[in-house]
């Protein structure tokens, strides 16, 4: 019997079956695209590996519609597209819907219709940047919306009767065209207050006083009308998924109201996919998240005790095997729907059926995959699965393992551990060197922060992945090239990692000033007053963390934002924690930091006044560079030579995974 009896148990909707309770939403593919103006192989290959990986439905993101009325300027759109009138796009779709097919899935389209705040539309400037604006501000973010609105779309004017039942039709009709290339389903954008049926079902958008606006029998009188006509148009195995926020904040749609809009869609709607109250939320991270206590769950959990005659579908950072076997067996939600599970391991299937669940790689949520750069280029990232994107040139990319070999790696980190994992997969023996009394590199910093918990079960698996496979640990071992070239190793993989950057900035050397690394874990020996020079995404953390813990942080950038170099949701959610929850976290953009005094920490601001913060202790992040020197001194010492992760070139989890899997796949 399965290990996941409940997860892996087929589900008959209406006259379909669903081969079992997994579904991998609308998520990563439109970023794979290539130049191409049709759907790329990769996109092809994607979609047909979640299929692969258990997905008992597979949905694509359809993001083009020539016909878009709210994309008035086709080159400001800012996600790839698709022209539907172009027949060979049709070709492509239906290859796709085919390879879905092969592993006995069925696919679905998100078909997304813009609203007033649709994307597109921007004649001049929504805001003006030449004054000087403090963007991290929450406040002052709040004030500027309505200049926002106003000036990035235009006047907004209702939509007559007519305009409803055109768009109804040029829905309909586009869900007809997928059913006819192969596609089994649609799913129906509706929540955010993003898609223009969100703003008909909120009562914060919807402001009309005729048959479509006021009671909540009215507002869901477009989106009921829309979906009745797809029915008509595709049959009643044509099944339809609608995305839908479990409630809005501030006044907006609540949960009471959504359950009696399932109770409305009956034979219409088949499955609500039920997200957060905002996308933010829907995208958790560890700051905005709790390991165990997904944030749509509730509202699944309360729909299905008030007898919903829909399936409920929670989404938003669903991936542990066994929580997601628990949730369905106590009967809280009827699938349960992944991105990042099937984004993250390419094996997941394979896993679930071994029952090997504490396998299955964990995402750390750092939301790269997730519109990483909203302008562009749109290309693949993951920072845990560096094949990702890569499945359809594998085979061209990656050596086939040759005779054993013993292979020394020097260096215990993420790229060290990522590196041993590959090579001893690939059947080789391995031996990690690691100078320090434990394996986790940086990363012991996730040991200490709240907020990355993320981070530290991807640690905790890296080190059950390496104990697995028998690879050889020496801790408190500060490797030599006189010992790897005595041992007799055949290669050697250095990933010694990268040391601090100290600024030339007089004072940094003092007693009192600290490295990021070194406080986690030993804040209590800080001072009440802490300053923190960088406002990079390390420092802006690091800065979290004291406050967290009770210490008064000022954060001091040169930069006119905290941490620009963070993904999107990740920047949302830490400024929002940084500014709004924590009274004893401040910062000072602008700030260019002139010397570290014993009676305080000097800076100019950005109109060239001095200013000068007393501290008790200062955090020095000033980002690392590379221990070069050291990790060439291993050249010679093997056979074969490689440099791997931050001693080769500082960068993220994400690069350092890549740049390990890469190398220790051509061993």
């Amino acid at each position: 019997m399965s290990h996941y009896p409940h997860l892996l148990q087929p589900l008959k909707v209406g006259n379909v079956y669903l081969k079992n309770r997994m579904v991998s939403t609308n998520a990563l593919p439109h970023y794979l695209m290539g130049p191409e103006r049709f759907p790329a192989e990769s996109v092809i290959q994607h979609v047909a590996s979640c299929a692969r990986n258990g997905a008992a439905i597979v949905c694509f993101g359809d993001w083009a519609d020539p016909n878009q009325r709210t994309a008035i300027d086709p080159s400001s759109r800012r996600m790839p597209s698709f022209d539907l009138t172009d027949p060979s796009v049709h070709n492509y779709m239906s290859q796709m819907a085919d390879a879905v097919h092969f592993y006995g899935s069925k696919i679905s389209v998100c078909l997304m219709e813009f609203g007033r705040k649709g994307w597109g539309v921007k004649d001049k400037p929504a805001i003006d940047t030449s004054k000087d604006i403090d963007l991290t501000d929450m406040d002052a973010i709040q004030d500027l919306l309505p200049q926002l609105f106003a000036e990035d779309f235009g006047e907004i004017k209702a939509m007559n009767a007519e305009q409803i039942k055109m768009v109804e039709e040029d829905i309909a009709q586009k869900a007809l065209l997928y059913k006819t290339l192969g596609f089994d389903m649609c799913t129906i954008h509706m929540a955010y207050r993003l898609p223009i049926f969100a703003q008909f079902l909120s009562p914060l958008c919807n402001n009309r006083t005729d048959a479509y606006g006021g009671s909540l029998e009215n507002r869901v009188r477009f989106p009921l009308e829309t979906c009745r006509r797809i029915k008509q148009l595709c049959g009643r195995d044509f099944l339809i998924e609608i995305e839908i926020s479990g409630e809005e904040k501030q006044g907006g749609m609540g949960l009471d109201e959504v359950i009696e809009f399932a109770r409305m869609a009956e034979g219409m709607i088949d499955i609500f996919q039920i997200r957060a109250w905002n996308d933010t939320d829907s995208h958790p991270t560890g700051f905005n998240s709790v390991e165990g206590e997904p944030v749509t769950l509730r509202y699944c959990q309360e729909m299905k005790k008030a007898g919903v005659p829909v399936l409920v579908e929670p989404v938003g950072g669903y991936q542990d095997a066994d929580l997601n076997e628990r949730f369905l067996a106590e009967g809280k939600c009827d699938l349960i729907g992944m991105a990042r599970a099937f984004i993250c391991e390419p094996d997941y299937f394979e896993k679930l059926y071994e029952g090997r669940g504490e396998d299955i790689t964990p995402c750390i949520r750092c939301n790269k995959c997730h519109v990483p750069y909203i302008n562009g280029p749109w290309h693949n990232i993951c920072s845990v699965n560096p094949a990702l994107g890569q499945a359809h040139r594998l085979k061209s990319l990656v050596k086939a393992p040759g005779r054993p070999v013993k292979v020394a790696i020097i260096g215990g980190g993420v790229s060290g551990m990522e590196a041993a994992i590959v090579a001893a997969r690939r059947g080789h023996q391995v031996t990690v060197f690691e100078r320090e009394d434990h394996l986790g590199g940086q990363m012991i910093y996730a040991d200490h922060a709240s907020f990355k918990w993320p981070i530290r079960n991807f640690k905790a698996w890296q080190i059950r992945q390496i104990d697995k496979l028998g690879v050889e640990v020496r801790l408190n071992v500060c490797a030599t090239p006189e010992l790897v070239k005595a041992e007799g190793f055949d290669v050697v993989l250095v990933a010694v990692g990268s040391e601090p950057n100290i600024p030339d900035i007089p004072g940094a050397f003092g007693s009192n000033v600290h490295m990021p690394i070194s406080v986690y874990g030993h804040h209590s020996r800080l001072g009440e007053n802490v300053v923190v020079i960088g406002g990079s995404e390390t420092g802006t953390e690091t800065g979290l963390y004291l406050a967290m813990n009770g210490h008064k942080v000022t954060v001091l950038t040169r930069q006119g934002v905290l941490a620009p170099e963070a993904a999107q949701v990740h920047y949302v959610e830490m400024l929002h924690n940084a500014c709004k929850r924590e009274p004893n976290f401040s910062h000072i953009i602008h700030a260019t930091t002139t010397r570290i005094d014993p009676d305080g920490v000097v800076y100019v601001d950005g109109k060239g006044r001095e200013h000068k913060l007393t501290y008790d202790d200062v955090v020095l992040s000033g980002g690392v560079k590379p221990r070069i020197e050291q990790a060439m001194a291993f050249y010679g010492s093997a056979d074969r030579f490689y440099l791997v992760g931050d001693c080769e070139r500082p960068g993220s989890i994400q690069s350092c995974t890549r740049s390990a899997f890469a190398t220790a796949s051509q061993i």
